[in-house]
């Protein structure tokens, strides 16, 4: 007979390494948000238990709550497990059943375990012995080991009173629970880069506020809808947090630009007027920095001096660019991974209006005599004029 799975083991990597107090903590709100994330996607489970270094939920759904998990930041790997007591001679006797039930005839295997506790047996003998178990009592299977590159593995995990049998590990998407750290106002356009900006401060714990400029009328409503579901499918990553995106228009700053800055400096002007705005944000939601997505040297306004010119817009709250470091590639494969690469296929143009010939190299002389022409009353009112969407509800109950 087939034993039960009747738990997911989890782990957590880096949170480990905290100190007692941080580390509580974060296990505290990955607990709060393995909670939210069950409920949401309506699946049952008994009860979590905290152990060091690990969490296990007790549940009749392991395989459904192994996934699930697995999608949520700090969670490093997920397993669906079989719970026996430690002894081991249950454990030979499990480890074999359900070697007998999922492995394929012919192919290599390999035995991991360990134990933490007090046992009459060592990890060593408790590997070895399953090892021999599986390879003599299961001749039919035509078993052969390969502790190098194996193409079946079952793993024993044995802490205190009981032992974990497992065949399945699921990469996490690793990182730090959310709401580890504060929050973050992440500019989201219809393309790549953006998306993966925010993704990389979101893993890290922090508590995204999207930004979408709208040029209007100089680009038209695709970019606007498309940037709007980047944020929506981001916000899926986040539990117990309410997520919002401010659709802030940026048409008129533009026309100033256009009226008074060198033509060449385009896009340098309209990335100062971006941060502005993206300050405004930041400073009635109280968040800690503005995440933008420039990779240096993808596009004429993200070379290192036109960044430099661009960054002097705002000096009280700083810009970080998570994937200033990135190739294209590096960014593609991500995009793949996290859900965001068929957006941002469907996008075009983000405006009509960068130069045919822009500046590589900004003249900073220019920057302020250029701006000292400009309205700039178009601050307060574009930001006044943003459309707020709320893309998740946050936990009433803090």
């Amino acid at each position: 007979m087939m034993p039960k799975y009747t738990a997911v083991l989890l782990r957590y990597g880096e949170i480990a390494i905290k100190s007692n107090q941080t580390r509580r903590r974060m296990v505290r709100l990955l607990v709060k948000h393995i909670k939210a994330a069950l409920k949401e996607k309506k699946i049952s489970y008994h009860k979590v238990i905290i152990e060091y270094g690990r969490v296990f939920i007790e549940t009749d759904a392991a395989h459904e709550v192994a996934d699930a998990t697995s999608q949520i930041f700090g969670i490093v790997s997920t397993s669906p497990v079989v719970v026996i007591p430690a002894e081991l001679d249950q454990i030979l006797d499990v480890g074999q059943a359900i070697a007998k039930a999922e492995f394929k005839k012919g192919l290599t295997f390999a035995v991991g375990g360990r134990r933490m506790g007090t046992h009459d047996f060592s990890s060593q003998d408790m590997r070895v012995k399953l090892g021999e178990r599986i390879y003599e009592g299961l001749p039919e299977l035509e078993p052969k080991v390969d502790l190098k590159n194996p193409q079946q593995s079952i793993y024993v995990e044995v802490r205190n009173e009981k032992a974990y049998i497992f065949t399945q590990t699921i990469k996490g998407v690793g990182g730090m629970p959310t709401g580890s750290q504060g929050k973050v106002v992440c500019t989201i356009s219809s393309g790549l880069d953006s998306p993966i900006a925010a993704y990389k401060v979101m893993k890290r714990g922090c508590i995204p506020i999207f930004v979408h400029f709208d040029n209007s009328p100089y680009s038209d409503e695709t970019n606007r809808n498309l940037a709007v579901k980047q944020a929506e499918h981001l916000s899926k990553y986040i539990y117990n947090y309410e997520v919002k995106m401010y659709v802030v228009p940026h048409g008129d700053d533009l026309t100033e630009v256009l009226a008074h800055a060198p033509r060449k400096m385009t896009c340098i002007f309209c990335r100062r007027n971006m941060y502005r705005l993206a300050r405004e944000v930041a400073l009635v939601e109280n968040a800690d920095a503005i995440i933008t997505g420039e990779i240096i040297g993808e596009q004429a306004s993200q070379t290192t001096r036109n960044l430099l010119a661009e960054n002097s817009a705002i000096c009280d709250i700083p810009i970080l660019r998570p994937c200033i470091g990135d190739d294209k590639n590096d960014i593609e494969w991500m995009a793949q991974k996290i859900g965001t690469y068929q957006f941002a296929h469907e996008s075009v143009a983000c405006c009509t209006l960068p130069p045919k010939y822009p500046t590589v190299h900004a003249d900073l002389k220019v920057i302020p005599e250029a701006e000292a022409k400009m309205d700039m009353d178009w601050i307060k009112a574009e930001f006044h004029q943003s459309e707020i969407l709320i893309l998740r509800e946050g936990d009433s109950t803090g």
